[in-house]
């Protein structure tokens, strides 16, 4: 590049920026003046507009959510409910753990659903995350391969639990029909 093209476009930015700073300080002192303006417009407006509805008080938006269908209630009475719920929650597992088996081995049930485009390692991880397998997505693909079957998936909703063998788990969901 030429000196003359650089010195040229310096001189374009100095400008630039001088025509700006001018333009900022003149008119900084007009926004108090347009402030003004406008508060002396919301006055006016605002005893032109009688009639506009106004923010609902308390009552009125319970009134209206409840008669749209949702459930209105107070801070505590929801943290009373959530109590009385956890209460409940916590005497169900002290049930369930008095009435468990001496070997200890836990059987996870859970119900797979299969929807269209999923894969049989989205079977595989979703079987992984629920603690059903112990195996990864893809390792749980690779047993589907070696029985040919991995074509045969169709969206549904599975049952599986983890006293199932793979073979099994895998004849549950890949069924030939």
């Amino acid at each position: 590049m030429k000196p003359s093209i650089i010195s040229s476009f310096a001189a374009g930015l100095l400008l630039a920026a001088a025509v700006s700073s001018v333009a900022y300080f003149v008119t900084k002192e007009d926004a108090p003046k347009a402030a003004e303006t406008t508060a002396t417009n919301t006055t006016a407006t605002e005893e032109s507009t009688e009639g506009v509805e106004t923010t609902p008080t308390v009552e009125e938006m319970q009134d209206i959510l409840s008669s749209s269908g949702y459930v209105v209630q107070t801070k505590e009475a929801a943290e009373k409910a959530e109590s009385d719920w956890q209460k409940k929650v916590d005497a169900a597992e002290e049930k369930a753990s008095e009435g468990k088996e001496s070997n200890g081995d836990v059987v996870y049930r859970t119900a797979i659903y299969v929807s269209n485009g999923m894969t049989s390692i989205d079977v595989g991880n979703a079987l992984k995350d629920a603690d059903i397998i112990k195996m990864s997505g893809f390792e749980f693909s690779k047993e589907v391969e070696k029985k040919g079957v991995e074509k045969y998936l169709k969206p549904g909703s599975y049952k599986i639990d983890s006293s199932m063998s793979t073979n099994k788990i895998i004849s549950t969901i890949f069924q030939k029909q």
